[in-house]
């Protein structure tokens, strides 16, 4: 695949991850008006549940399909493409039904002994009804991720948020007045039907895509294509399985540990929806680019590998490192000089708590951001065991760090746990990656100045904020301009410390 195509596709995908992603903020934005901070932490707490599940049954699966089908795309292997497709769907649903019928018997048990909060137990019933369609829509949508055609996966993720979007909109009235547990299973609602008619968009254009293509006899067998997504999707899937399980292990102790500080159980489960619901979406809004970009990586570098293209390989990790960090280390400046007004010009005023949260969380965005980058480079280079070898050492890090700090600390030990966390993924995986492809570390390139041109962009900005803009403009107003400033100011420092230059713009994009 050409740099051009990675960047097309990632573009692509980038285009519809901000698209859903304001209308997710419209959306969330609506919830903590209906819900307050107390039913989004509730709600949240739910969202472990549906990543398990998630990761349990498409999550390896559909990156192996992905592989699979940019590699024989590569060699003109059309048929087996698609034979891998139909394989990937037949386990995927082999693996979620159970997990569905699970769920929809065993839902107050769930939430009882595991979610630790009874009003989940509707909304734990409903996410069991929606995982096949999950599945198949999640396999469909690393076919054609596979074929390079980002349209379609970027498309039905639009689709999927308006549907949901739309569904709550029309049933939240008549479900929030019986309280915190009908308005959760509203949402859930909402999310279940957003899976579906997602579900249903990308089967109908995978059979379109069909239409008038000829294609060859396939040679191998179902059997053979059977094994080969289980055992390549096998450690992925172990790997998001079991970081889930400990992700979700962290999501319930931090409310319990929150009331180890000191707080009631409302407040405790208010200032984690703040912290979950609300103060995280924004922290990794920028992530829109970075993550769609990993998604383009895997099989970009799966087919620069299968081709034994080493300059390629080298050259695309590389920017692709460098733009992360980049991304990352200017949203860190973004929400550490403007993190206050965001957040009010967002969710109002009154919750400006949500500020200080995204304050404190935004030293791990540079961590963050480029975790995910060197995720799906590892998964391209079929290293998906030093991910998963990563990723949990980092989450049992930072369970224990949970344990130890936050009763004493609170919310500042959390977030301290998360730094300590995201640095020793993040440095774990950008050490095997680049040794992998042999590819030396560029610390002044990467992180020196992007900081500084971000530092400096930073000063400006708080100057002119305070003394100019917030003397004539409302506060939304005055924010949005402080942004876009802020943006242009570190672009620009960016090209005169020739972070970034005209050649790499050329190189990237050729």
């Amino acid at each position: 695949m050409s740099k051009k195509t990675l960047v097309v596709g990632t573009l692509i995908l980038t285009g519809a991850s901000f698209i859903t992603r304001i209308l997710g903020f419209i959306f969330r934005i609506f919830l903590s008006q209906v819900m307050g901070a107390e039913g989004m932490g509730l709600y949240q707490l739910i969202f472990p549940i549906y990543m398990l599940a998630w990761a349990a049954s498409s999550a390896g699966v559909s990156l192996a399909v992905s592989k699979k089908v940019a590699e024989y795309n590569a060699q003109k292997r059309y048929q087996d493409s698609i034979k891998v497709l139909q394989a990937a769907i037949s386990l995927a649903l082999l693996i979620c039904i159970p997990i569905s019928l699970f769920l929809f018997f065993f839902h107050e048990s769930i939430a009882i002994y595991f979610v630790h909060a009874l009003d989940t137990s509707l909304s734990i019933m409903l996410l069991g009804t929606c995982l096949p369609f999950m599945a198949t829509s999640c396999c469909v949508r690393g076919y054609f991720q596979g074929r390079q055609e980002m349209s379609i996966p970027a498309t039905a993720q639009v689709i999927e948020q308006v549907a949901r979007m739309i569904i709550i909109y029309f049933i939240a009235g008549s479900m929030v007045p019986y309280g915190l547990e009908y308005a959760c299973a509203a949402a859930m609602l909402g999310l279940c039907g957003g899976e579906l008619i997602s579900c249903l968009f990308t089967v109908f254009m995978y059979h379109r895509s069909k239409r008038g293509v000829r294609l060859r006899t396939s040679k191998l067998t179902y059997s053979a294509v059977f094994s080969s997504i289980f055992y390549m999707s096998l450690p992925i899937t172990a790997n998001r399985f079991l970081t889930s399980i400990l992700h979700s292990v962290e999501n319930i102790l931090i409310p319990m540990q929150l009331e180890k500080f000191g707080l009631n159980h409302s407040e405790a489960l208010s200032l984690f929806g703040m912290y979950s619901g609300m103060a995280m979406p924004l922290l990794l809004f920028p992530s829109m680019l970075t993550g769609s970009l990993s998604v383009a990586l895997i099989p970009s570098i799966s087919e620069a590998k299968a081709m034994s293209n080493e300059a390629q390989l080298q050259k695309t990790v590389s920017l692709s490192i460098q733009l992360s960090s980049i991304i990352g280390i200017g949203a860190c400046g973004l929400f550490l000089s403007l993190g206050d007004e965001i957040a009010a010009a967002t969710y109002g005023n009154n919750m400006r708590d949500v500020g200080y949260i995204l304050k404190l969380l935004a030293t791990i965005c540079p961590f963050f951001y480029l975790q995910g980058i060197l995720n799906g480079i590892l998964n391209g280079l079929g290293l998906q065991k030093l991910t998963f070898q990563g990723n949990i050492i980092a989450s049992v890090l930072c369970i224990v760090l949970i344990l130890v700090l936050v009763p004493q600390s609170g919310l500042v030990g959390f977030t301290i746990a998360l730094l300590i966390q995201a640095g020793v993924a993040t440095c774990y995986h950008l050490y095997h990656a680049l040794a992998s492809i042999l590819l030396p570390v560029d610390i002044i390139g990467w992180m020196i100045k992007p900081g500084l041109a971000i530092g400096f962009g930073s000063v400006a900005i708080r100057y002119i904020y305070d003394g100019v803009l917030n003397q004539i403009f409302t506060m939304r107003i005055a924010t949005i301009i402080a942004i876009s400033l802020l943006g242009i100011f570190y672009i620009t420092f960016l090209f005169m410390f020739k972070c970034i230059t005209k050649e790499d713009i050329q190189a990237f994009i050729r």
